[in-house]
């Protein structure tokens, strides 16, 4: 016989070895598999339950073990509700570092003031409620060739918070007859929008 024909046949019965050996340990893996019980929930709660009755009537204690508690990369949203002006302020703060994993408890001891609308591990809101005026109500009027940033209390009493840096004299006639009139402007947000059309 050719020497090619005998390594040929050798290779070939090596091969056939290797794989009845692999087939052989999966086949058994497989038996393995089949003689395991796989119970549905409704059973495993059957299980439980004659378990719990055959502990010779010693009563089960259940413990809490997932407490909810605040990640690093928290927020506290505040909400605050003035009665003064009917308006509700809503600010949004990143999580101090002295509450991260803290419970609900410990919010409740850190703002005694506040009422704790809902609580997750990602926000937690607050809530009260104040008498007074939110102090966001400005007055945006001409004021020594610039325009001027008025705030006005729950009386209705202007007072001047603060001159810009815009100078009226090379706005447009309409916007300087509007802001010698003056215009009322509700919310931080609302002022500097209104600001930033000017600049």
């Amino acid at each position: 016989m050719n020497k090619k024909w005998i390594i040929s046949i050798i290779i070939v019965a090596i091969l056939g070895l290797a794989l009845g050996i692999v087939l052989a340990i999966f086949a058994e893996n497989m038996r393995k598999t089949d003689n395991t019980n796989i119970l549905s929930e409704k059973e495993l709660a059957i299980n439980n339950n004659e378990i719990n009755s055959n502990l010779d009537g010693n009563e089960l204690l259940e413990t809490s073990t997932t407490e909810e508690k605040i990640s690093p990369n928290a927020v506290i949203v505040k909400k605050t509700y003035y009665k003064s002006c009917d308006h509700l302020i809503r600010e949004v703060e990143d999580i101090d570092e002295d509450l991260v994993n803290k419970t609900e408890e410990d919010i409740k001891l850190k703002y005694p003031e506040w009422e704790i609308e809902s609580f997750s591990s990602n926000q937690v809101v607050l809530y009260k409620t104040a008498n007074e005026n939110c102090g966001e109500h400005y007055f945006v009027q001409e004021h020594n060739g610039v325009i001027g940033v008025y705030t006005i209390d729950e009386y209705g009493v202007k007072t001047l918070k603060e001159d810009t840096e815009i100078a009226t004299q090379y706005l447009p006639e309409a916007d300087i007859e509007k802001l010698e009139a003056g215009v009322e402007i509700i919310g931080k947000t609302k002022l500097i929008e209104f600001l930033e059309d000017f600049e």
